[in-house]
């Protein structure tokens, strides 16, 4: 686990038994994101079979969707290739619409918005249990 920024606007990252988690809090600049992911990829977090929770209920500012684009080179599943990668994102209000931008960049993986992580888990978990 590691986390890249300064005081309450960072971005943390980390691996656990498959589980993959991105926590975004306060203004996280794109720079302080591009440079976690480059952590993270050259630390081999970014598998393609990670189980993906991004929680961005404490991020504050705005999303930088081309930065969001351009992260793809990072992810395993940003492929048009079915694959059986889950992505589960915690979302503050008015948010809506940002899982189904993030599917349109990231096709290779199944998103679903959730308000509590329990339930984004248990639905992350359901992959483990069919396999």
């Amino acid at each position: 686990m590691f986390s890249v920024g300064y005081g309450v606007d960072h971005i943390t990252i980390a691996l656990s038994e498959g589980f993959l988690c991105f926590h975004l809090s306060g203004e996280v600049s794109s720079a302080d994101i591009e440079t976690a992911l480059s952590l993270a990829s050259e630390n081999g977090m970014l598998r393609p079979d990670n189980l993906v929770l991004v929680d961005i209920r404490k991020f504050q500012g705005s999303i930088d969707w081309g930065m969001v684009r351009d992260m793809r080179r990072y992810a395993p599943w940003a492929s048009g290739v079915i694959t059986d990668i889950r992505c589960a994102y915690l979302l503050p209000e008015g948010f809506g619409s940002f899982v189904t931008i993030l599917a349109s960049f990231y096709p290779g993986a199944r998103h679903r918005a959730f308000r509590d992580q329990s339930s984004a888990l248990r639905w992350l978990a359901e992959t483990r249990h069919a396999a």
